[in-house]
């Protein structure tokens, strides 16, 4: 059986948040990612013009996906890992509180949406 924890959420942004570059994201993620526990095995990256960013790690348990929204003062994340020989809720957990406490000036999980699907 399969298992597959997703958080989303769509937090208000600091402003040196807002000003990051795409390299500046992905390095944000890709401590995260190894802070939680979990490896990233492929990214992507995109600048919008005039304003905005978007960045996305590949990893062995699924991805994690970050939308910069300058002009609301925003970023959307979607965290998607997937159960693999072992319970990854905890490493889904421990990325989202890790990057939410890098994004937003002050945390608050009431913005964090979660959602389980086993198969």
């Amino acid at each position: 059986m399969i298992c597959s924890h997703h958080l989303f959420a769509i937090l208000p942004a600091r402003e040196a948040v807002l000003e990051m570059t795409s390299t500046a994201l992905l390095n944000l993620m890709k401590a995260a990612v190894t802070q939680a526990g979990l490896r990233a095995v492929g990214e992507v990256t995109t600048t919008f013009e005039p304003q905005g960013v978007s960045a996305i790690l590949l990893l062995e348990e699924s991805h994690v996906a970050l939308h910069v929204w300058t002009e609301h003062q925003k970023v959307t994340i979607d965290i998607h890992i997937c159960d693999y020989q072992q319970n990854n809720r905890p490493k889904a957990e421990k990325l989202a509180t890790f990057l939410e406490a890098k994004i937003c000036a002050k945390g608050d999980r009431a913005h964090w949406n979660y959602l389980s699907i086993t198969g």
